[in-house]
């Protein structure tokens, strides 16, 4: 029961923020075993309203490449890990780093550096799989935080 009160909380939160014919594919996200660069991109994407509602994933992924975020050979429908997911979540937001992130820009210092922010809560290995249900708190922790200034 809890669960599916956090994802409903979550999913009126992010659907709220980019449009009512976006609702399907949140749903679509949640769902997700392991969260895909494409869906991570179109929901920050999506967030940020750099891209329109009724985009697709290989779209989402292009913006990115077009905002200079390098994918470095991944598709749209690769799984992506929790570094992964942070080192995009600090692109994407323009969050500064610590030393270490500043100096290399690597997964395991833009999770560190979330997980300290309070962004990333409970486990944070970098190389962890992330299903669509935590991908999705994460980005609705970090929306939320940077609304309130402390990110």
């Amino acid at each position: 029961m809890k669960r599916v009160y956090v994802a409903a909380v979550v999913l009126c939160f992010v659907t709220g923020t980019l449009s009512a014919q976006a609702a399907d594919r949140i749903d679509g996200v949640l769902a997700e075993p392991a969260l895909r660069y494409g869906s991570a991109a179109y929901v920050l994407l999506g967030v940020n309203g750099l891209v329109d509602p009724d985009a697709s994933a290989e779209q989402a992924i292009e913006v990115l490449a077009d905002l200079g975020f390098a994918i470095d050979g991944k598709s749209a429908d690769d799984p992506m890990t929790l570094g992964d997911l942070s080192l995009l979540l600090m692109h994407v937001f323009e969050i500064d780093g610590g030393l270490m992130y500043t100096l290399l820009r690597q997964p395991r210092y833009a999770t560190r550096e979330l997980e300290f922010r309070g962004v990333i809560q409970g486990r944070t290995f970098p190389d962890m799989s992330v299903n669509g249900e935590r991908g999705i708190r994460i980005i609705n922790r970090a929306v939320a935080l940077r609304e309130e200034g402390r990110i």
